[in-house]
């Protein structure tokens, strides 16, 4: 039963890897002047520009800490902490990047548009808003519930084999 919950959840994670070490990637390249040269659209080329050095920090923990929760995962160890703390550090570049633009964190907060989340379209299609981070923020908080019950169904399974 759980490996049906269990391999989306590894799955999901291992793209939110991809995702945090590319951006942490992208990042040091952009701060540190190297001379390698990244195929990017006009949008990410503005955000990499607004990058600091403690959210590329802050990527890449989040990244390493989603990549120990899906080996974790895989091995049937408990995942869920390392998943908890990636999130914190996802969250928290976030809340960086939103304090860093428009007028802070809590005015982008409450100028979400519930609304918008009816039309699943304009929001993909604006994926740098706010809504939309949210939203992503959301379904990692989803792919968090699925661990923590799999991790559950694991823990109930050990301790019955009295491991």
């Amino acid at each position: 039963m759980t490996f049906i919950l269990r391999w989306p959840a590894i799955l999901v994670l291992l793209l939110l890897v991809f995702v945090s070490l590319g951006a942490a990637f992208a990042g040091t390249v952009h701060l540190a002047q190297l001379p390698i040269s990244l195929p990017m659209t006009a949008d990410q080329e503005a955000t990499i520009n607004s990058l600091t050095w403690i959210e590329v920090g802050l990527w890449a923990g989040a990244g390493l800490f989603f990549l120990i929760s899906a080996v974790r995962l895989i091995r049937r160890t408990q995942g869920f902490w390392m998943w908890l703390l990636g999130f914190a550090l996802y969250g928290a570049r976030w809340a960086v990047a939103q304090q860093n633009e428009g007028g802070g964190l809590v005015a982008n907060v409450q100028a979400i548009d519930v609304n918008a989340y009816t039309a699943p379209a304009e929001l993909a299609a604006n994926a740098g808003g706010t809504e939309a981070q949210v939203g992503i923020l959301g379904i990692v908080l989803i792919v968090g519930l699925l661990i923590f019950v799999v991790d559950a169904a694991d823990r109930a399974y050990w301790d019955k084999q009295g491991a």
